[in-house]
């Protein structure tokens, strides 16, 4: 009898950590789907299902960026990036506890970064660049069978799911541009690749480092002013965009590549002006630190996932 003691032991402490990875591999795959589309680049802010976590995302995320000047032709600076919050919801949870639940998450995050753009030429450049994204990630679990504390099982749900963790996620880019200009259009095709590690909380079991490379290719066309609204003058660019998938990414949301379908409409003046009262009168005065504001609206579509985008983001 005593030497069943240590063989239970150790396969009930197997089981238990069995169980537990699998609720971190589950939280990974939540943290995944919702990390991704931080990256204001990609998609941004929209409507989001998930076939085969059996999930969907809502994310509001609002973009901005900002070119400095260059005393030098052949190459600039840029800032960027993003700041927001989203809701994912992961339902048909069965931990064989007699139930079936529900995961929410909630993610407040904000993205800066920055690089350089270098003009290889006139309607070639290349862009290098990194970005840092802190990421606040609450977590609620439903479910109609409440959890017992004293349960191990049901206390590892508790600890992982009923949460509020802190990420950091880490992200180098580059890219090739070829953009020229025709009769006033300006079409253009770029292709790119993203490398991101995002640092879970050290406190997470069996969740250390999430690493991922996302790979664009995007073309579009961006016209001459059509129309104005208020003075502004309105540029179309319709565009199209094919995105594949690798590393923990691809694993966590069984998803290697999807294609995007969509018109950017950019509301411009150089510079953009206000109307401000003074005194018995009414003057202009110039905003010209805003450059564009610009509203996006697509579609997208893949294995398992699928979704719509409305965006508005801002140039400086």
């Amino acid at each position: 009898m005593k030497k069943m003691i240590p063989l239970f032991l150790i396969f009930f402490i197997s089981a238990y950590a069995d169980f537990k990875s699998d609720l971190a591999n589950r939280y990974a795959k939540g943290l995944n789907a919702i990390l991704f589309f931080t990256s204001e680049d990609i998609i941004s802010s929209g409507h989001y299902t998930f076939d085969a976590l059996d999930g969907s995302l809502d994310s509001y995320f609002f973009p901005f960026s900002y070119p400095f000047k260059s005393d030098c032709d052949d190459y600039n600076y840029y800032l960027n990036g993003s700041i927001g919050f989203s809701n994912y919801k992961e339902e048909q949870i069965n931990l064989n506890r007699g139930s079936i639940d529900t995961l929410k998450l909630r993610t407040y995050a904000l993205k800066i970064g920055g690089g350089t753009r270098f003009n290889t030429s006139t309607n070639t450049d290349i862009k290098l660049g990194t970005a840092y994204i802190y990421s606040r990630v609450d977590g609620n679990y439903k479910t109609s069978q409440p959890l017992n504390l004293n349960n191990a099982n049901d206390k590892a749900i508790n600890t992982i799911f009923n949460s509020a963790q802190n990420h950091h996620t880490f992200e180098v880019s580059s890219s090739f541009g070829y953009h020229p200009v025709i009769n006033n259009f300006k079409p253009y095709a770029r292709i790119g690749v993203r490398h991101f590690t995002t640092k879970a909380d050290d406190s997470f079991a069996n969740i250390k480092n999430i690493q991922s490379s996302i790979s664009q290719l995007k073309i579009g066309i961006i016209t001459p002013p059509v129309t104005s609204f208020f003075g502004l003058p309105l540029r179309l660019e319709p565009y199209a965009s094919s995105i594949f998938l690798s590393g923990d990414l691809d694993n966590a949301l069984n998803l290697n590549n999807f294609f995007v379908i969509g018109t950017t409409f950019r509301f411009g003046s150089y510079p953009l002006t206000c109307w401000v009262e003074d005194v018995a009168s009414l003057k202009r005065d110039s905003m010209d630190w805003v450059k564009e504001v610009t509203f996006d609206i697509n579609l997208v579509k893949g294995d398992n996932f699928d979704g719509f985008n409305v965006g508005l983001g801002v140039k400086f």
